[in-house]
């Protein structure tokens, strides 16, 4: 998530600021957020938060439990807080559609120039890191091709050498 936030402030030019917001999931109030307030890059401090406690995933669990004798005691309660689920969602969406309806509408030619810049040099970056591997297993194709002309050089020049060795001794 580190990565992918700064990823995205690097990304959007500082303008855009304003118009972000972060909307948390499977999080009924502040105390369950599991986010660090570290992870969110400095230029996105004061971008507002929602909260949402999928009501959806609730009632589907609601809707299963209806089947299980041993979790029969509970259902008013698991019923309540579907029900408050719902309630505090449509809260979060009302305030969530608030939110976008003030803010200004921003250019998105600055955005799509910074992207394409952007996905030019992961190419360029991925294909230099290619011709690194490909210059490495060449490398070591040399390599291994020296080591075999090296060994078929020594044995070679000391068969080479006993031979002349022989002849001179025979010659003597």
């Amino acid at each position: 998530m580190d990565y992918a936030l700064s990823a995205l402030s690097a990304l959007f030019p500082k303008s855009l600021a304003k118009n972000i917001a972060f909307i948390f999931t499977n999080s009924p109030t502040y105390l369950s957020l599991n986010v660090s307030k570290d992870a969110i890059p400095e230029i996105l401090k004061d971008a507002p938060q929602f909260l949402l406690d999928n009501p959806i995933a609730l009632q589907k669990k609601f809707l299963e439990s209806k089947n299980d004798p041993d979790k029969k005691k509970g259902r008013k309660e698991m019923h309540k807080a579907v029900k408050s689920a719902e309630q505090r969602a449509m809260e979060m969406l009302v305030e969530l559609f608030d939110w976008l309806d003030s803010l200004e509408p921003q250019s998105t030619t600055e955005i799509v120039a910074l992207y394409e810049k952007s996905q030019a040099i992961e190419v360029k970056i991925t294909d230099t890191f290619a011709q690194m591997d490909q210059a490495a297993a060449k490398m070591a194709e040399i390599n291994k091709l020296m080591e075999e002309l090296q060994k078929k050089s020594a044995v070679s020049l000391s068969s080479s050498l006993n031979l002349l060795r022989n002849s001179y001794t025979r010659w003597t």
